[in-house]
């Protein structure tokens, strides 16, 4: 009997697949091993080999296995680092591997503050920006951002310009001068699993963020949501000297 797939969900079979064998592909240990076949793999889950093929495929394009021509399909041991500096352009740091971002806007609308979003911002109205970045067509992360409608405006963000860089945006408008960052371990729920075509229950990793000026304005808050089995972040920090030296 093949391993177990839910039919009835609206999430493509490759992609159940897909994301099963992004489990394996993240514990594989011995690279040298073959991975296994388009045959094997379509037994397993009980589909067709287009239906596998294209699960395969996508792992190819994203860089997490390799084809060798009459050897087979290997792990390639791929990991995506984000190196969190104060720049933040994360696009540029992907871009200089030769792997380019794709940015979905999948929200942009203005709406009332709500209590604690017209006390943090001192303000009316906000723009509620929600975003999905992909890389060779693979989900990494999902982004949610607040930002007072007001700096929207004088920063040029719109729902074309949100693909972009959104700090670089907004230093055009109000001088940056900090981002406090807070990471937390999560289960992904619905909406974060149908977004990064995971699983309901699946390990994700939160990146709380608050940006501010040096007069302790907010201007923005929000989170980015990592897929876990895909994404690490890196923060690299300056050690102050010992006082005793």
């Amino acid at each position: 009997m093949g391993e177990i797939l839910d039919r009835d969900s609206p999430v493509p079979l490759f992609l159940q697949i897909r994301q099963k064998l992004l489990g394996e592909i993240r514990h594989w240990s011995d690279p040298a091993e073959r991975f296994p076949t388009d045959i094997a793999l379509a037994d397993r889950f009980s589909v067709s080999k287009m239906t596998v093929r294209n699960a395969l495929d996508d792992l190819v394009d994203a860089g997490l296995l390799t084809r060798q021509r009459g050897k087979g399909t290997f792990v390639t041991e791929a990991a995506y680092v984000e190196r969190l500096s104060p720049n933040l352009e994360v696009s540029e740091q992907y871009r200089d591997h030769q792997n380019d971002q794709d940015v979905s806007v999948l929200g942009f609308h203005e709406r009332s503050a709500t209590k604690r979003e017209a006390r943090v911002f001192d303000c009316v109205s906000v723009v509620q920006l929600q975003r999905v970045r992909h890389l060779r067509g693979m989900p990494l992360a999902l982004d949610e951002r607040t930002i007072p409608a007001g700096l929207c405006a004088a920063a040029g963000l719109t729902e074309e310009t949100a693909r972009g860089n959104i700090a670089t945006l907004l230093r055009s408008a109000v001088p940056l001068d900090r981002v406090r960052w807070q990471f937390r371990a999560l289960s992904a729920d619905n909406d974060i699993a149908l977004h990064l075509c995971i699983g309901v229950g699946d390990p994700v990793l939160e990146r709380a963020m608050t940006y501010l000026t040096a007069d302790d304005q907010t201007v923005l808050i929000g989170r980015t949501v990592h897929r876990g089995d895909l994404i690490a972040s890196e923060v690299e920090l300056p050690l102050a000297p010992d006082s005793e030296d």
